[in-house]
């Protein structure tokens, strides 16, 4: 006797994969001198952001009067720390440039275009979660030019109308600086920022395949 609920459980897996991962596209989207394969190698940079990222956390210490000290710490102590720490700082930086080089790639070979634009909307906002988990990593290392980035952003995020005080505090913590300004930092870094790139990237992905695969060339 065949389970229908999970026959239609595998089935629904199945079309899940197949939107992600289509059969076929076509050739000349396939060409690198067309894509040039930054929205993939993108990706890689993210996977390699998590793997370093977790590894950091098992010695970073997210207090405003440790938390330089343990990058001290990870980068002349730790075994293989400053390696780690590179990787994940330079993958960082990669990553912006490869998200900024596909969005401009999608711009000047006209891919944002009907029926690709909500597709574009979504990338805009991976652009922006990219800008601002990079941003926030900044920050945790908590050196005076860390203090200095957290004073101006939030002065300019307090400035803006209407939502200003509320995003402000929702995003940099209270006004007073203390040790909860460096945790919600950190959480929006380690989790909260992470996890909507990661259901961005998927919806990203699912998008390609509905709207009919990748784009050609103009």
């Amino acid at each position: 006797m065949i389970d229908l609920s999970e026959r239609s459980t595998k089935g629904s897996f199945s079309r899940l994969l197949l939107h992600l991962h289509p059969r076929t596209i076509p050739e000349a989207s396939a060409r690198v001198r067309f894509t040039w394969c930054f929205g993939g190698l993108a990706v890689w940079m993210f996977l390699i952001e998590s793997i370093t990222g977790v590894v950091l956390m098992l010695r970073y210490v997210p207090t405003l009067s440790d938390a330089y000290p343990s990058i001290q710490d990870i980068t002349h102590i730790a075994p293989y720390g400053f390696f780690v720490r590179n990787l994940h700082y330079w993958c960082g930086q990669g990553m912006v440039v490869l998200v900024v080089l596909h969005m401009v790639r999608v711009f000047v070979t006209g891919s944002f275009a009907a029926p690709r634009r909500m597709n574009w909307l979504i990338g805009l906002m991976l652009l922006i979660g990219t800008l601002l988990v990079d941003f926030t990593g900044y920050l945790l290392i908590w050196d005076d030019r860390a203090l200095w980035a957290w004073t101006i952003a939030r002065n300019l995020t307090q400035g803006l109308p209407i939502l200003g005080p509320f995003s402000a505090a929702i995003i940099f913590g209270p006004p007073e600086l203390g040790d909860m300004s460096l945790i919600r930092l950190y959480a929006w870094h380690v989790v909260v920022l992470p996890a909507a790139l990661v259901l961005l990237m998927g919806w990203h992905f699912w998008r390609v395949r509905k709207d009919g695969g990748i784009s050609k060339p103009l």
